[in-house]
């Protein structure tokens, strides 16, 4: 905070001048404005290393406070105020380049936490990737339960390693069984906080009416049954990191108190009067198209913006098929061990036909078959017989290409434009079918940006197709 140039645009003048003094008490030089006008011309002539600015001004909407910031001399943090009435408006803003937002009212705690994930995120860009050796160590020693060389695997404990040791949230995504919780434990296991808990919830699995409660704690008496206190997960993980697993699942009401947690840095257990302060690193998981239930209002899109600080995206299996036999390998030496079995490898045949599989299940279900694989071989190699039936046939038909025959051109000819068109859209409702039409694992599965899909459904007119 000391040395870093503050301005802070709001027209109500008592919480300006709070604002202003606290932040000055922290090292900060701080220039205040109760305008757009004001703000834009002091960002025009002096560089200014962090924004917070109200929404509503006076003269107009923050968005024009936030758009100059980004054209200042140096791009500035912007963090942005607003009251429960308009956070559709802190959204927009959050659209425009702002980097985060507080609800009012805010205590200046949850000013203090904005303005440390700020700087956290800022240093992101000052860490250099790791390349070669170093990453090869770094690996061994906090994720060594992650296997694969794929290219999009190594981008994965890049970022890892780059953000682990801030406070940043993290947002996991990625198809059930690619390993999101294993990448969690290993940005719990790289950060400073490795020596305090790690704590994992799976939000899936717990009733809805329990939810609250696990989560944060209740008092003895606060509800029929509770005969004693109990310390809700994100207590327990005080100090450390929570995962909050298929965080999709979690109902709209609870979505919004675990904002305020998240703003705040504390919690009230059910039957407790008072509050108390939590120091939590949150990494968030899901399959789900988590910007497809927040335009469908089925999550809400501010605490999407919390959450998703930082993305880590995990490829299909499908999608880092080379990693297949590295995977085979280790899993099968593993479950011989741990079943006490000698089996000595897979026969050439056997690992053809693994390697052909989907693996829709991922690397869990590749593990899984392997553990039944040597649990009912017999000892030596792992043969073509001991790959389950259905693997073996899918593996066939994989290679063979289904027995579909390629496209014909007519007698008469076709416009290759139109033709092409069709296809591709063929492929894409195909990927939506199958996924459910989950854009991001559709897009996985044509290999592109979610973004460039939507941009393509749009163009094309592609919609789902209601029920009859």
């Amino acid at each position: 905070m000391s040395n870093e140039r503050i301005l802070i645009v709001e027209d109500e003048e008592t919480l300006r001048r709070s604002l202003a003094r606290h932040l000055r008490r922290r090292g900060g030089e701080v220039l205040e404005a109760g305008s757009c006008a004001e703000a834009r011309d002091i960002l025009v002539t002096q560089e200014i290393d962090v924004v917070i600015t109200d929404v509503m001004l006076p003269d107009g909407q923050g968005f024009a406070v936030v758009d100059q910031a980004q054209q200042g001399r140096g791009r500035a943090t912007v963090i942005v105020m607003t009251g429960q009435t308009v956070l559709d408006h802190a959204i927009s803003a959050l659209r425009h380049g702002a980097d985060d937002f507080l609800t009012k009212p805010f205590s200046l705690d949850a000013l203090d936490d904005a303005l440390k994930r700020a700087q956290s995120a800022r240093s992101l860009g000052a860490i250099p990737p790791a390349e070669g050796d170093d990453l090869a160590a770094w690996r061994e020693e906090h994720c060594p339960e992650i296997v694969g060389e794929d290219p999009q695997l190594l981008r994965v404990f890049d970022i890892i390693r780059r953000v682990a040791d801030t406070d940043c949230s993290v947002l996991i995504t990625g198809e059930t069984g690619t390993g999101k919780e294993l990448v969690a434990q290993a940005l719990h296991r790289a950060s400073g906080r490795a020596q305090n808990p790690f704590v994992p919830m799976n939000c899936a699995s717990i009733p809805e009416n329990l939810m609250e409660s696990e989560l944060f704690g209740h008092a003895k008496g606060a509800f029929t049954g509770a005969t004693a206190a109990h310390k809700g997960r994100f207590e327990v993980a005080d100090g450390g990191t929570i995962l909050l697993d298929e965080i999709g699942e979690m109902a709209l009401p609870l979505q919004a108190k675990l904002l305020r947690v998240l703003q705040e840095s504390e919690i009230r257990p059910l039957g407790e009067s008072k509050t108390q302060k939590i120091d939590v690193r949150v990494v968030a998981a899901t399959h789900r198209d988590i910007e497809e239930m927040a335009e469908q209002r089925g999550f809400r899109e501010d605490l999407l913006y919390r959450l998703d600080v930082i993305r880590i995206e995990l490829p299909a299996l499908r999608h880092r098929a080379g990693d297949i036999p590295i995977l085979v390998e280790r899993f099968v030496a593993e479950a011989a061990r741990r079943r006490g079995r000698t089996i000595t490898g897979i026969s050439e045949d056997g690992m053809a036909a693994l390697c052909a599989y989907h693996w829709p299940g991922n690397v869990r279900q590749l593990r899984h078959t392997i553990e039944r694989m040597v649990v009912l071989a017999a000892d030596g190699p792992l043969t073509i017989e001991d790959v389950p039936a259905r693997i073996r046939e899918a593996g066939r038909q994989t290679s063979s290409g289904g027995g579909a025959a390629g496209p014909i051109l007519p007698q008469a000819g076709l416009d290759l434009k139109d033709a092409v068109e069709q296809f591709e859209n063929s492929l894409i409702r195909q990927a939506l079918e199958r996924t459910g039409w989950n854009k991001n694992q559709a897009a996985g599965m044509l290999q592109m940006n979610r973004t460039t899909l939507v941009e393509k459904l749009k163009k094309k007119g592609i919609k789902k197709l209601s029920a009859a």
